[in-house]
Protein backbone atom coordinates (compact mmCIF):
# COMPACT_ATOMS: atom_id res chain seq x y z
CA UNK A 1 0.00 0.00 0.00
CA UNK A 2 2.98 2.85 0.85
CA UNK A 3 4.24 1.42 -2.66
CA UNK A 4 0.84 2.91 -4.32
CA UNK A 5 1.24 6.09 -2.13
CA UNK A 6 4.47 6.82 -2.96
CA UNK A 7 3.56 6.60 -6.76
CA UNK A 8 0.40 8.46 -6.36
CA UNK A 9 2.17 11.41 -4.04
CA UNK A 10 4.80 11.14 -7.11
CA UNK A 11 2.83 11.57 -10.05
CA UNK A 12 0.32 14.11 -7.95
CA UNK A 13 3.87 16.13 -7.31
CA UNK A 14 4.48 15.77 -11.26
CA UNK A 15 1.16 17.22 -12.37
CA UNK A 16 0.85 19.92 -10.00
CA UNK A 17 4.58 20.98 -11.18
CA UNK A 18 3.72 20.58 -14.43
CA UNK A 19 0.14 22.76 -13.86
CA UNK A 20 2.85 25.51 -12.25
CA UNK A 21 5.04 25.62 -14.77
CA UNK A 22 2.08 25.97 -17.42
CA UNK A 23 0.46 28.78 -15.52
CA UNK A 24 3.61 31.05 -14.87
CA UNK A 25 5.32 30.17 -18.39
CA UNK A 26 2.15 31.76 -20.21
CA UNK A 27 2.20 34.15 -17.67
CA UNK A 28 5.95 35.06 -18.01
CA UNK A 29 5.54 34.48 -22.45
CA UNK A 30 2.76 37.56 -22.33
CA UNK A 31 4.67 39.52 -20.23
CA UNK A 32 7.51 39.39 -22.42
CA UNK A 33 5.31 39.79 -25.29
CA UNK A 34 3.81 42.81 -23.88
CA UNK A 35 7.35 44.39 -22.58
CA UNK A 36 8.40 44.07 -26.15
CA UNK A 37 5.21 45.59 -27.41
CA UNK A 38 6.28 48.70 -25.53
CA UNK A 39 9.81 48.56 -27.15
CA UNK A 40 7.89 48.78 -30.46
CA UNK A 41 6.45 52.02 -29.53
CA UNK A 42 9.52 53.71 -28.78
CA UNK A 43 10.96 52.39 -31.83
CA UNK A 44 7.81 53.50 -33.86
CA UNK A 45 8.26 56.91 -32.52
CA UNK A 46 11.95 57.13 -33.78
CA UNK A 47 10.24 56.39 -37.04
CA UNK A 48 8.19 59.32 -36.44
CA UNK A 49 10.62 61.95 -35.49
CA UNK A 50 12.71 60.61 -39.37
CA UNK A 51 9.21 61.45 -40.80
CA UNK A 52 9.40 64.96 -39.35
CA UNK A 53 12.65 65.44 -40.23
CA UNK A 54 11.76 65.40 -43.53
CA UNK A 55 8.73 67.55 -42.91
CA UNK A 56 11.15 70.32 -41.60
CA UNK A 57 13.36 70.31 -44.34
CA UNK A 58 10.13 70.50 -46.94
CA UNK A 59 8.93 73.72 -44.68
CA UNK A 60 12.68 75.34 -44.92
CA UNK A 61 11.81 75.27 -48.77
CA UNK A 62 8.69 76.78 -48.36
CA UNK A 63 10.08 79.58 -45.69
CA UNK A 64 7.38 78.23 -43.15
CA UNK A 65 4.11 77.07 -42.11
CA UNK A 66 2.46 79.66 -44.24
CA UNK A 67 4.48 78.62 -47.37
CA UNK A 68 3.75 75.34 -46.46
CA UNK A 69 -0.37 75.67 -46.09
CA UNK A 70 -0.22 77.03 -49.65
CA UNK A 71 1.64 74.18 -51.31
CA UNK A 72 -0.85 71.74 -49.96
CA UNK A 73 -3.76 74.23 -50.03
CA UNK A 74 -2.50 74.56 -54.02
CA UNK A 75 -2.51 70.73 -54.27
CA UNK A 76 -5.97 70.36 -52.73
CA UNK A 77 -5.67 68.91 -49.34
CA UNK A 78 -5.89 70.38 -45.50
CA UNK A 79 -2.59 71.09 -44.54
CA UNK A 80 -0.91 67.32 -42.96
CA UNK A 81 0.89 68.63 -40.46
CA UNK A 82 -0.71 70.73 -38.18
CA UNK A 83 0.56 69.95 -35.09
CA UNK A 84 4.30 69.46 -36.09
CA UNK A 85 5.24 71.69 -33.12
CA UNK A 86 4.99 68.36 -30.62
CA UNK A 87 6.30 66.37 -32.68
CA UNK A 88 10.25 65.54 -32.43
CA UNK A 89 12.79 65.67 -36.09
CA UNK A 90 15.52 67.27 -36.86
CA UNK A 91 15.14 70.83 -37.44
CA UNK A 92 18.65 70.89 -39.46
CA UNK A 93 18.50 67.85 -41.55
CA UNK A 94 18.98 68.35 -44.98
CA UNK A 95 19.97 65.61 -48.24
CA UNK A 96 23.52 65.95 -49.54
CA UNK A 97 22.87 67.41 -52.86
CA UNK A 98 19.47 68.93 -54.27
CA UNK A 99 18.61 68.30 -58.53
CA UNK A 100 20.78 70.80 -60.39
CA UNK A 101 19.28 73.18 -62.25
CA UNK A 102 21.31 76.08 -64.40
CA UNK A 103 18.59 78.71 -63.27
CA UNK A 104 17.40 79.03 -59.34
CA UNK A 105 14.09 79.10 -60.09
CA UNK A 106 14.22 76.03 -62.05
CA UNK A 107 16.16 74.69 -59.09
CA UNK A 108 13.82 75.17 -56.55
CA UNK A 109 11.05 73.81 -58.38
CA UNK A 110 12.96 70.87 -58.56
CA UNK A 111 14.25 70.76 -55.01
CA UNK A 112 10.63 71.65 -53.88
CA UNK A 113 9.34 68.47 -55.81
CA UNK A 114 12.28 66.08 -54.24
CA UNK A 115 11.17 67.48 -50.81
CA UNK A 116 7.56 66.61 -51.07
CA UNK A 117 8.65 62.53 -52.92
CA UNK A 118 10.74 62.69 -49.49
CA UNK A 119 7.76 63.40 -47.39
CA UNK A 120 5.31 61.18 -48.81
CA UNK A 121 7.28 58.26 -48.65
CA UNK A 122 8.89 58.96 -45.41
CA UNK A 123 4.94 58.77 -44.25
CA UNK A 124 3.76 55.97 -46.56
CA UNK A 125 6.84 53.54 -44.95
CA UNK A 126 5.75 54.68 -41.48
CA UNK A 127 2.19 53.75 -42.00
CA UNK A 128 2.79 50.51 -43.66
CA UNK A 129 6.57 49.57 -43.91
CA UNK A 130 9.07 48.70 -46.52
CA UNK A 131 11.55 45.52 -46.61
CA UNK A 132 14.82 46.18 -45.03
CA UNK A 133 17.66 44.35 -44.59
CA UNK A 134 17.26 41.75 -41.48
CA UNK A 135 19.73 42.15 -39.11
CA UNK A 136 19.18 38.48 -37.88
CA UNK A 137 18.82 36.56 -40.87
CA UNK A 138 22.05 37.38 -43.21
CA UNK A 139 21.07 38.21 -46.96
CA UNK A 140 17.10 38.25 -45.90
CA UNK A 141 14.84 41.24 -45.69
CA UNK A 142 11.87 41.79 -43.65
CA UNK A 143 9.38 44.05 -43.40
CA UNK A 144 10.19 47.30 -41.26
CA UNK A 145 7.89 48.06 -38.32
CA UNK A 146 5.17 50.37 -38.74
CA UNK A 147 1.83 51.87 -37.83
CA UNK A 148 -0.39 49.39 -39.23
CA UNK A 149 1.49 46.20 -37.89
CA UNK A 150 1.51 48.00 -34.74
CA UNK A 151 -3.04 48.20 -34.64
CA UNK A 152 -2.42 44.08 -35.73
CA UNK A 153 0.27 43.10 -32.63
CA UNK A 154 -1.84 45.04 -30.64
CA UNK A 155 -5.31 43.53 -31.43
CA UNK A 156 -3.58 39.77 -31.59
CA UNK A 157 -1.99 41.09 -27.81
CA UNK A 158 -5.03 41.92 -26.62
CA UNK A 159 -6.72 38.59 -27.64
CA UNK A 160 -3.93 36.56 -25.81
CA UNK A 161 -4.92 38.54 -22.48
CA UNK A 162 -8.31 37.91 -23.33
CA UNK A 163 -8.04 34.26 -23.72
CA UNK A 164 -5.39 33.97 -20.67
CA UNK A 165 -7.77 36.10 -18.27
CA UNK A 166 -10.55 33.63 -18.99
CA UNK A 167 -8.88 30.48 -19.43
CA UNK A 168 -6.31 30.34 -17.14
CA UNK A 169 -7.64 32.13 -13.95
CA UNK A 170 -5.67 31.70 -10.61
CA UNK A 171 -8.46 31.04 -8.71
CA UNK A 172 -9.63 28.13 -11.17
CA UNK A 173 -5.66 26.89 -11.45
CA UNK A 174 -5.50 26.61 -7.63
CA UNK A 175 -9.28 25.00 -7.34
CA UNK A 176 -7.66 22.45 -9.84
CA UNK A 177 -4.54 21.83 -8.14
CA UNK A 178 -6.88 21.17 -4.75
CA UNK A 179 -8.92 19.42 -6.35
CA UNK A 180 -6.04 16.52 -7.25
CA UNK A 181 -4.24 16.95 -3.93
CA UNK A 182 -3.75 14.76 -0.98
CA UNK A 183 -6.04 15.45 1.71
CA UNK A 184 -3.27 15.70 4.20
CA UNK A 185 -1.41 18.36 1.73
CA UNK A 186 -1.31 21.45 4.28
CA UNK A 187 -2.79 25.02 2.88
CA UNK A 188 -5.04 23.59 -0.09
CA UNK A 189 -7.16 26.69 -1.52
CA UNK A 190 -5.77 28.78 1.45
CA UNK A 191 -4.89 31.11 -1.24
CA UNK A 192 -7.80 31.39 -3.03
CA UNK A 193 -9.69 31.09 0.00
CA UNK A 194 -8.59 33.74 1.96
CA UNK A 195 -8.48 36.53 -0.82
CA UNK A 196 -11.76 35.42 -2.53
CA UNK A 197 -11.73 33.94 -5.96
CA UNK A 198 -12.82 36.99 -7.90
CA UNK A 199 -10.58 39.32 -5.69
CA UNK A 200 -7.21 36.85 -6.59
CA UNK A 201 -8.07 36.96 -10.40
CA UNK A 202 -8.86 40.67 -10.62
CA UNK A 203 -5.52 41.14 -8.83
CA UNK A 204 -3.52 39.21 -11.10
CA UNK A 205 -5.62 40.14 -14.40
CA UNK A 206 -3.74 41.45 -17.25
CA UNK A 207 -4.60 44.73 -18.66
CA UNK A 208 -5.86 45.07 -22.37
CA UNK A 209 -3.72 47.88 -24.07
CA UNK A 210 -5.65 50.52 -24.93
CA UNK A 211 -4.05 51.86 -28.70
CA UNK A 212 -5.44 55.53 -28.71
CA UNK A 213 -4.40 55.72 -25.16
CA UNK A 214 -0.63 55.25 -26.19
CA UNK A 215 -0.86 58.56 -28.65
CA UNK A 216 0.98 57.20 -31.52
CA UNK A 217 0.75 59.54 -34.42
CA UNK A 218 -0.99 58.63 -37.64
CA UNK A 219 0.80 59.63 -40.93
CA UNK A 220 -1.25 60.93 -43.18
CA UNK A 221 -1.99 59.43 -46.96
CA UNK A 222 -0.54 62.19 -49.14
CA UNK A 223 -0.97 62.10 -52.82
CA UNK A 224 1.32 60.53 -55.08
CA UNK A 225 4.14 63.43 -56.67
CA UNK A 226 3.67 62.29 -59.88
CA UNK A 227 -0.59 63.01 -59.59
CA UNK A 228 0.24 66.57 -57.85
CA UNK A 229 3.30 67.20 -59.95
CA UNK A 230 1.55 69.79 -61.82
CA UNK A 231 -0.32 71.71 -58.93
CA UNK A 232 3.53 71.53 -56.94
CA UNK A 233 4.82 73.25 -60.01
CA UNK A 234 2.54 75.84 -60.64
CA UNK A 235 2.52 77.32 -57.31
CA UNK A 236 6.97 77.26 -56.84
CA UNK A 237 6.76 79.48 -59.75
CA UNK A 238 4.33 81.75 -58.27
CA UNK A 239 6.34 81.68 -54.99
CA UNK A 240 9.45 81.98 -55.89
CA UNK A 241 8.51 85.20 -58.49
CA UNK A 242 6.84 86.60 -54.86
CA UNK A 243 10.00 85.63 -52.52
CA UNK A 244 13.15 85.58 -55.29
CA UNK A 245 15.69 86.93 -52.46
CA UNK A 246 14.66 84.36 -49.33
CA UNK A 247 14.12 81.77 -51.74
CA UNK A 248 18.06 82.33 -53.12
CA UNK A 249 19.30 82.65 -50.02
CA UNK A 250 17.66 79.01 -48.78
CA UNK A 251 19.11 77.46 -51.81
CA UNK A 252 22.82 79.47 -51.16
CA UNK A 253 22.92 77.62 -47.77
CA UNK A 254 22.57 74.10 -49.16
CA UNK A 255 25.05 74.55 -51.21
Amino acid sequence: MDRYKTFADALETEVLSEMAGTFFGARKALEDLLDDFQLHVEDLRAREALVFSRVFFLRSLLLGSEGEAGLFAEIGIPPPFPDSRSHAGSRTWQPDSLPFALLSGTRYVKAVLWAYAEVRHACEVYLVGEYEEDPERRGRKRLSLNYRMMERICVRLNERVEKLNTEMTPSSVLQYARSISAADQPGQGALASSLGAESLDKGLMFQKIDFAALGLWKAPSLPLPESCEAAIRRFCARYYAEHEAQIKKVLADLD
